[in-house]
């Protein structure tokens, strides 16, 4: 039924075909169903990046220090 009420609002009318055709789906509104649908993979996702950025954060400042000594 949701497939549907997306579906509805997608169409539109082509005069050069002289009849309704739907349009395509955006990528951004395709990632966002993604993020919907797939709630663990995405939250994995999240974490494994923050985390990587902090590890390559604070191997940077663990060298740092290690050169003021």
């Amino acid at each position: 039924m949701e497939c549907a009420k997306e579906k509805f609002f997608e169409v539109k009318y082509n005069t050069k075909l002289d009849r309704l055709v739907i349009k395509k789906e955006r990528l951004i509104s395709r990632i966002r169903r993604y993020i919907k649908t797939h709630k663990l993979i995405t939250t994995a996702s999240i974490a494994f990046v923050l985390f990587s950025i902090a590890n390559i954060v604070m191997i940077y400042n663990f060298m740092k220090i290690l050169q003021n000594i």
